[in-house]
């Protein structure tokens, strides 16, 4: 079963962020050996960012990524992929992502790429509220952007 990885552009001056950012979650996902799951993601602004975070997070300022994982008592048909949750990116906040756009393409994503695995890997479980734990997805996120790297 194929992996599922819908983009929604809530803020319309991120339309040409749509497919690199499909593309990268799926290579993310292959990176980690992951199958059969779907995963939104939603590009948005530093005002509607700055909303959810202050609602989920109790946080009153924009944030760059947001992770929410799909519940795990969820029941999902028999054949379906896997909801595994939702990202919320907010390219605003990565490092001007409007101005790598004219550089190789390479340089044009690595800010944004680190934002989705980060997201991808907190939608597996990883989360840097404690020391160990954070030292932990840090480790997970370096190996993972090094193979995505080749």
């Amino acid at each position: 079963m194929t992996n599922e990885i819908t983009v929604h552009v809530i803020d319309k001056k991120f339309e040409t962020l749509k497919n690199p950012v499909r593309k990268q979650v799926l290579e993310i996902l292959a990176v980690l050996k992951k199958e059969g799951y779907a995963i939104d993601v939603l590009l948005l602004g530093n005002r509607k960012m700055r909303s959810l975070n202050k609602r989920y997070r109790e946080k009153d300022a924009s944030t760059n990524v947001l992770s929410f994982e799909e519940p795990k008592q969820f029941v999902y048909p028999a054949g379906t992929a896997k909801r595994k949750g939702e990202i919320y990116l907010n390219p605003d906040m990565s490092s001007d992502w409007w101005i790598k756009r004219s550089k190789k393409k390479a340089e044009e994503f690595l800010d944004i790429r680190f934002l989705l695995v980060h997201g991808v890997l907190h939608l597996f479980g990883y989360d840097h509220i404690e020391d160990g734990d954070a030292t932990k997805m840090e480790r997970k996120e370096i190996a993972i952007i090094k193979l995505l790297n080749k």
